[in-house]
């Protein structure tokens, strides 16, 4: 996306990321970090940027506050873990939709980053227990000193309806603290003029505030077209050692791949006179073709690697014109994404699934401890 804007000339990004972006990376949730790494590349742009930072958004339709509310009318006892008494400070979507005007109306002013959020610094417990008020209800509410998100995940999916793509991140986010730190924008916005929580919940119940998300629908529609096309998209996450690049993690990966699998397989790299593998080809005892990938030039940089995957026996014959292995830099993080973007396995989707699939993360996980014993030695 990043690279798109720089290419059309995008003068400013307004992007809306996630609260606890002070406290150190070790104390986040993935999703949390991952939020922060999108405005730190969205940052290293071309264009200006403004980055607004929220909690728990109150607004109908909103997947986390649809959750809560849910939770609520069905459930009349409710456990609450220890992270329930995590401090929190949530917004309503009128009071963002506010920020971004006034970040719309003179974007210069507005260059950095502004956490939004209500004054009253409550728990999510606390949140609970209003929220409850609001719709007329007195659920027994028991304590219990521990916190296993396993087990969160699975009751807040089981009484909410809720899919795990949307309880996991999120409840592996509770743990920490979202608080708003004072900033000039909430002073221009007038903090204590936001809408408070009970203010927030009741407009929100007024306007049907379980609602579905609006996007739920394409969302629901964009899964069909994946499965019924059976293309995998498959991102691993690893740390990028200082000396190497997108174009020589890619030729350091196949040369590695090739030593932990001989001699069931043989991986030829033709290597340009720039270093970049050009052309790799994996064969089974040295026979059977099963892979073939060429460099796509046009698709790589100091930022990214892309290889085309061509042929072989574990491609789809109909395989699209657009899949590819990428090795994508993100240099403000450090880290390195590996992608497997619109493959077509030749094997039938639950074959392909139960073994190929397994494979493939296994593989890229001895690659993601190797580069990391590697930057060690």
């Amino acid at each position: 996306m990043r690279r798109a804007m720089d290419a059309v000339g995008t003068a400013h990004i307004v992007f809306l990321g996630g609260l606890g972006a002070h406290q150190d990376d070790s104390v986040l949730s993935r999703h949390l970090v991952s939020r922060q790494e999108v405005g730190a590349v969205l940052g290293s742009g071309k264009a200006a940027i403004t980055e607004l930072r929220a909690g728990l958004v109150i607004g109908s339709g909103g997947s986390s506050f649809r959750m809560l509310i849910r939770l609520i009318r069905r459930l009349p006892v409710m456990v609450l873990p220890r992270w329930t008494s995590t401090p929190t400070q949530p917004v309503a979507i009128d009071d963002v939709v506010r920020a971004f005007e006034a970040v719309l109306d003179d974007p210069a002013a507005w260059r950095g980053e502004f956490d939004l959020g209500i004054e009253e610094e409550m728990t999510y417990g606390r949140m609970i227990h209003r929220a409850a008020a609001a719709l007329g209800r007195n659920p027994v509410t028991v304590p219990v000193p521990i916190s296993s998100p396993r087990v969160s995940t699975l009751w807040i999916m089981l009484f909410s309806g809720e899919p795990a793509s949307l309880v996991v991140p999120l409840i592996a986010s509770l743990k920490t603290p979202t608080i708003a730190r004072d900033n000039r924008l909430l002073d221009h916005l007038d903090r204590g003029s936001l809408a408070g929580f009970d203010e927030s919940v009741g407009a929100c119940l007024a306007e049907a505030g379980d609602a579905d998300d609006p996007r739920r629908a394409t969302r629901s529609r964009d899964r069909k077209v994946i499965h019924q096309r059976s293309l995998v998209r498959s991102i691993q996450r690893m740390d990028m050692p200082d000396d190497l690049s997108p174009a020589s993690a890619m030729r350091v990966y196949w040369d590695w791949l090739g030593k932990v699998f001989r001699p069931f397989l043989r991986i030829r790299t033709d290597v340009s006179k720039a270093g970049e593998a050009d052309r790799v080809t994996v064969h089974l005892f040295g026979l059977l073709l099963m892979l073939e990938l060429n460099r796509l030039p046009e698709a790589c940089d100091d930022e990214l690697e892309t290889m085309h995957i061509t042929r072989g026996l574990l491609v789809r014959r109909d395989s699209p014109p657009g899949s590819r292995l990428e090795f994508r830099w993100i240099k403000e993080r450090g880290v390195l994404l590996t992608a497997l973007q619109d493959y077509a396995p030749s094997l039938p989707w639950p074959i392909y699934m139960c073994s190929q699939a397994w494979l493939h993360l296994m593989v890229m996980a001895g690659f993601r401890r190797w580069l990391r014993r590697r930057s060690r030695d």
